[in-house]
């Protein structure tokens, strides 16, 4: 949070087990996949608060998308 309460947006790594393609995360605009060679699928954006990264771990699971992991990384200012 910041010194007037409000959160930050905040970037995530999440790791899937499937390897994706765009078309299944196009609701998603910044957001970008990048293929591993195990077959898996790294995910990096952005998210306003909590509640959207939330919204979107729910759509993962909508599509029956096995998260694997979610690492938020720590933003450079």
């Amino acid at each position: 949070m910041d010194q007037n309460g409000k959160t930050r947006p905040a970037t995530y790594r999440i790791r899937v087990r499937e390897g994706l393609e765009r078309c299944f995360v196009d609701w998603m605009d910044d957001l970008t996949l990048i293929p591993q060679e195990n077959g898996e699928t790294l995910m990096i954006s952005t998210f306003p608060d909590q509640p959207a990264l939330r919204g979107f771990l729910d759509q993962l699971w909508n599509l029956n998308i096995t998260v694997i992991t979610v690492e938020r990384i720590e933003n450079e200012s």
